[in-house]
């Protein structure tokens, strides 16, 4: 192996690693390489092997062959068995899906028993060249074409400059043996299709193709990372979250890249290519809606784009006390309390209202058909008057309301009703004041 092929495991000094071999040329080659490094770079290995089930005596030999290289190395080895042809049985998944997410939860499950850091995988350059050509194949964006980070989470993968055939030479040049997985053999699935036939064609063209994919994804990473920080960014200033849903506000002033992101990460559910395409269209409307999965809604008004649950949860209508304080499910807190017939102005979350006019009156959200007759003006459908005040529509049904019946006598933050105004300074006045939480603060006093 070249010095340029051999890989660098600074980043893991000192540290405990769970090494995941399979018994084949790659996993092996991993761990001979960090038993060789552990002394200068204080390291401290465990070894994982997850037999699958899958290749009956062959899987069981996988196993021996790595219980026999472990101790040669003076490594600790942990052995799970999985039975992922029942587990695929089980989930309806396909075995080689039903394969890696048993292996990867047994490993995480050692890890966490042996106290390891990081879980190191084998994945080297050819894999990181199938990998983003695959992503590629499937029309994938640039977190696709980014392909495998060195380190993502709980996972280290220090081989991703590393050719396969490098890490072959090494175990040659150290008689060192490995075993072969024979469906890796067969090209029935698209990664066998593309190691087998895909990469071997394209590189009788381009003789360093997969190195070159390599440095693409490694370049397509970077700047992924700085995308995201752009993204984030605009995601702090433009993104709210209540119990009506998520939102993004001002989408149009994003620019579509920033965007693109921006609505995967405010989407309460995973989005395919043309609805994320769908969804950027919607933002540059003023109004729109699209149906999402399980009855999910995005709905475009001209202040955001509202990513909105299938049934959010409204709070029950409470009685109003003359005196106290009445917790209004996640909306807020209303105090109310006796006060001297003053009108407020400029406090459109307190309002001094007359004592008979709310007898009976109840709090709570709006219904079908409710009315209410605004300060100097007729009788008029709330709806109408909540459209005229330019309060989003998904945002509507969290105004607050004091209501006697199907009458609104005040509506937090948009209007007190004509019969609940104060009409001299000898009438009996009640003090109301919203205590919004800091959302609906944001959300309703905009």
């Amino acid at each position: 192996m070249s010095r340029f092929d051999l890989p660098d495991f600074s980043a893991a000094r000192g540290r405990h690693l769970l090494v995941a071999v399979s018994g084949g040329a790659d996993s092996v080659a991993l761990l001979c390489l960090l038993a060789e490094r552990r002394d200068a770079l204080a390291l401290t290995l465990t070894a994982a092997h997850v037999e699958h089930g899958i290749r009956g005596a062959e899987s069981l030999a996988d196993a021996e062959y790595c219980r026999a290289l472990c101790r040669r190395l003076g490594v600790p080895l942990r052995i799970a068995h999985v039975d992922v042809p029942a587990l695929a049985r089980e989930t309806g998944e396909g075995i080689e899906t039903a394969a890696r997410r048993a292996r990867y939860d047994a490993l995480r499950k050692i890890r966490l028993e042996t106290g390891a850091e990081w879980i190191a995988l084998a994945h080297h350059m050819d894999d990181q060249a199938e990998t983003v050509l695959m992503h590629l194949l499937r029309g994938s964006g640039p977190d696709g074409a980014g392909g495998m980070d060195e380190r993502s989470g709980d996972l280290y993968r220090p081989l991703l400059s590393t050719p396969r055939r490098a890490l072959e030479q090494f175990l040659r040049e150290r008689g060192v043996a490995w075993r072969t997985d024979r469906t890796n053999l067969s090209p029935d699935t698209p990664r066998n299709a593309l190691r087998l036939h895909g990469l071997p064609a394209l590189e009788e063209s381009y003789p360093a193709a997969a190195r070159a994919l390599a440095r693409y994804a490694e370049a397509a990473r970077c700047e992924n990372r700085f995308m995201q920080r752009l993204t984030d960014a605009f995601l702090r200033d433009y993104l709210d979250e209540g119990p009506y849903g998520r939102r993004i506000r001002h989408p149009e002033e994003a620019d579509e890249a920033i965007l693109r992101r921006a609505i995967r990460a405010a989407c309460p559910q995973p989005l395919a290519h043309d609805r994320l395409v769908e969804l950027v269209a919607l933002c540059a409307k003023a109004r729109g809606r699209i149906a999402l999965t399980g009855g999910a809604m995005a709905e475009r008004t001209p202040r955001a784009i509202y990513f909105l649950p299938a049934g959010a949860g409204l709070p029950a209508p409470v009685p109003l006390a003359e005196v106290g304080e009445i917790r209004f499910g996640e909306i807020g807190s209303l105090r109310v309390r006796p006060c001297a017939a003053i009108p407020v102005r400029d406090a459109p979350f307190r309002q001094v209202l007359r004592r008979d006019a709310l007898a009976g009156a109840v709090v709570r959200t709006r219904r079908d058909g409710d009315r209410i007759r605004p300060l100097g003006t007729g009788d008029r459908l709330l709806s109408d008057v909540l459209t005229d005040r330019r309060v989003d529509r998904p945002l509507r049904d969290f105004v607050p309301l004091i209501a006697r019946g199907g009458r609104v006598l005040w509506a937090a933050g948009v209007c007190i009703a004509e019969e609940a105004a104060l009409r001299s300074e000898s009438d009996a006045a009640l003090e109301l004041e919203w205590r919004l939480e800091p959302w609906a603060q944001k959300a309703l006093g905009e």
